[in-house]
């Protein structure tokens, strides 16, 4: 009888270590994954969950973790199929639909194009589960931004910059602030990432863009200096640099600033149409400022503005047809352009041609019913 019973002990003991034996090894092989996950050897820690998962399909940790590298493998089919296995055992976690959502904003160019959409609910999501970090405001911040939703993205951006995000929320707050003509507050949110981020080119760009449109041109000058001192190879802060001298009246450094553009790239068709304007109404050097404006044109076929110049400065010279034909073929291009009607409505006046600038100047009233010169000049010849 005692034999029997030390014989059934026995067993039970046997049978007690090996379920102990299985445990420590579920334990061991969860472990080893949670481990690879964070040393960023995804593939590894996906072979650990999934032996792991074959002994034990509900193994929710394994399950969570293994969602989170297929998410960093960017393997969305299986993470979302994961996603689903936890959905049926009642469990959704805010981390994993962030992580999907941030994937479909595309952040590191892996596919063709973010899918905005897609990760709006999934970070509209993830914040519904309690996931309330400054990074989560940001991302759905760049989805709705994305959508074209840019009163939600600034309120996200907003949430985010004051829970202490990156320089990046303020300079993509800033951006909606300036589309919206929100100059001044996009300004401040420019100089508070300046403060954070002294050697972010873009900010410097933006800030040069704010100045000329709010016609600042000192402060954009010196903006833009600043970004050039950086980075003296960006042919568009060059540009716009040019620009703000030659606003500025300060011409003679406008014309070295275009002309370094034109050296640098020769394809910018606005530096030479500017050198055209220069040289034309400043310079009074009809004959360069009419080589320039043709090259503007030679890079740019549809430069409506260098057609118009081109033409005014014909126009001027009494070479009347010289002149139609720059208007006619700004109009080629663009037929709704109100002053190209009413720039050949004064040429058809200079050649004596009455009825036909009668006719064009009805087309820019039409298109333009503020022209009161147009107006004054219609009502005058209409009474003759």
């Amino acid at each position: 009888m005692r034999k029997k019973y030390f014989k059934s002990l026995l067993v039970l003991l046997v049978l007690f270590i090996l379920s102990s034996l299985v445990v420590l090894a579920e334990d061991n092989l969860l472990l080893q994954g949670i481990n690879a996950y964070y040393n960023r050897l995804y593939r590894e820690a996906v072979e650990k969950f999934q032996e792991l998962l074959k002994e034990d399909e509900n193994n929710i940790d394994a399950l969570y973790f293994e969602t989170l590298s297929y998410l960093e493998l960017k393997d969305i089919v299986k993470a979302k199929n994961n996603i689903s296995l936890l959905a049926e055992k009642g469990y959704s976690f805010g981390m994993i639909h962030w992580k999907l959502g941030e994937l479909y904003l595309n952040k590191d160019q892996t596919y063709d194009s973010p899918f905005y959409n897609e990760a709006r609910k999934e970070l509209e999501k993830a914040r519904s589960l309690g996931i309330e970090s400054a990074g989560l405001h940001s991302d759905l911040a760049m989805a709705y931004q994305g959508l074209g939703n840019l009163e939600l993205a600034a309120e996200e951006y907003e949430i985010a910059i004051n829970k202490g995000h990156v320089v990046s929320d303020y300079i993509n707050l800033a951006t909606i602030y300036k589309e919206g003509g929100k100059l001044d507050a996009a300004l401040d949110l420019y100089t508070k990432a300046l403060e954070k981020n002294p050697d972010n080119i873009s900010i410097y760009i933006n800030l040069g863009d704010i100045y000329l449109e709010k016609g600042e041109y000192s402060k954009a000058i010196n903006a833009l200096s600043k970004g050039l001192s950086l980075d003296n190879s960006m042919i568009a802060m060059r540009t716009n640099l040019a620009l703000a001298y030659y606003r500025n009246q300060d011409y003679e450094q406008a014309i070295e600033e275009f002309r370094r553009v034109i050296r640098d790239n020769p394809n910018i068709y606005q530096a030479y149409y500017y050198l055209g304007e220069i040289y034309n109404k400043i310079e009074q050097n009809h004959d360069l400022a009419i080589n320039y404006y043709e090259q503007a044109i030679s890079y740019n076929r549809s430069y409506v503005r260098a057609y118009l110049s081109l033409g005014d400065l014909y126009l001027k010279n009494e070479e009347t047809y010289k002149a139609m034909a720059q208007y006619l073929k700004a109009l080629e291009y663009n037929p709704e352009y109100p002053d190209a009607h009413f720039r050949l409505a004064l040429a058809y006046i200079q050649m004596g041609m009455r009825e036909a600038a009668i006719e064009e100047l009805r087309k820019t009233l039409h298109l333009d019913s503020s022209n009161n010169e147009a107006r004054l000049l219609l009502n005058r010849l209409q009474e003759e």
